[in-house]
């Protein structure tokens, strides 16, 4: 599971990693939980995308975090908070939530 915040300060991702239980119920992998809090100055920027996947087409609306450091996050609609964390980035930059956009920073100008 996923959850998307977006703060005054940058964006947190947190992602919740359940136990790996075998059949006859021991844990084979603990469970863990990953809290990555993304400072505004570490995140060049953010893309809203969307991706057609065959055979059926089926729509995967994703937002890419991309890091100074080269690094990504990406976080699907089915995080929790993605709706809202969409809605403040598109209203803090003015830019529309259109797929392939550039969201985050707002343009220059």
């Amino acid at each position: 599971m996923q959850r998307i915040q977006v703060t005054g300060t940058g964006i947190v991702v947190t992602s919740i990693n359940e136990p790996q239980v075998s059949v006859f119920g021991k844990v084979m992998r603990p469970g863990y939980t990953d809290v990555t809090d993304l400072p505004w100055d570490e995140i060049s920027h953010v893309t809203y995308s969307v991706l057609e996947l065959p055979p059926d087409d089926e729509l995967w609306p994703t937002i890419v975090i991309d890091l100074t450091y080269g690094e990504y996050l990406e976080v699907h609609e089915t995080a929790d908070g993605y709706a809202e964390a969409l809605e403040e980035l598109c209203r803090l930059s003015g830019v529309p939530a259109t797929a392939g956009a550039r969201i985050w920073p707002p343009p220059a100008g």
